[in-house]
């Protein structure tokens, strides 16, 4: 694998649903890989408390398939902003935000930052998902679909009980890594 410009931030967002302009962010998990060799430099994950009454029918809760427990401990969470303050502690200063769909959590990213007024633009974006995709087309073997566990475990995951931000944020790592040693 060739070195590259900057250490890679994977991250991963659970929320209250998919709606960008109205859902809330409920848990962060972010791994930063070191540029020359991919390994994990740092690692953070928060739940985060929503601004809004939660309940365990709001589609992202049903999508993460999270408990009665986890919702206890996403009220007793901190708010965005004090999450905000201690990711600001590790993140580096130039920096590629990868995600699993980009689009989706580099909206929740900003919005994290801003709380605490930073307006760091990442040193580029990178969509797992598409490149991920990209491979699949061309695997003339393969079968799945193209859900997260179905790639996750093309590239050799476990099947996942429920959705980790953490936990997602290494599975998008073993399959950046397998998509650039290829």
């Amino acid at each position: 694998m060739k070195n590259l410009l900057k250490d890679i931030i994977i991250v991963d967002f659970e929320t209250t649903g998919f709606n960008l302009e109205k859902d809330e962010a409920v848990q962060i998990g972010f791994i930063v890989l070191d540029k020359n060799n991919l390994s994990e430099k740092a690692s953070f994950v928060s739940w985060i408390k929503p601004q809004q009454p939660i309940n365990p029918d709001m589609p992202g809760f049903k999508w993460a398939t999270l408990s009665r427990n986890d919702l206890e401990e996403i009220n007793k969470a901190p708010s965005l902003k004090e999450v905000a303050q201690q990711i600001t502690k590790i993140i580096p200063d130039k920096y590629t935000l990868c995600a699993w769909n980009a689009n989706f959590d580099w909206h929740f990213w900003k919005n994290l930052l801003k709380t605490v007024n930073i307006d760091i633009k990442p040193g580029g974006l990178l969509d797992l998902w598409g490149s991920a995709y990209l491979k699949l087309l061309n695997d003339p073997n393969y079968q799945g679909d193209y859900k997260s566990e179905s790639v996750f475990q093309y590239f050799g995951a476990k099947p996942r009980l429920k959705h980790d931000a953490l936990e997602d944020c290494r599975l998008e790592a073993m399959v950046l890594q397998k998509l650039l040693d290829k």
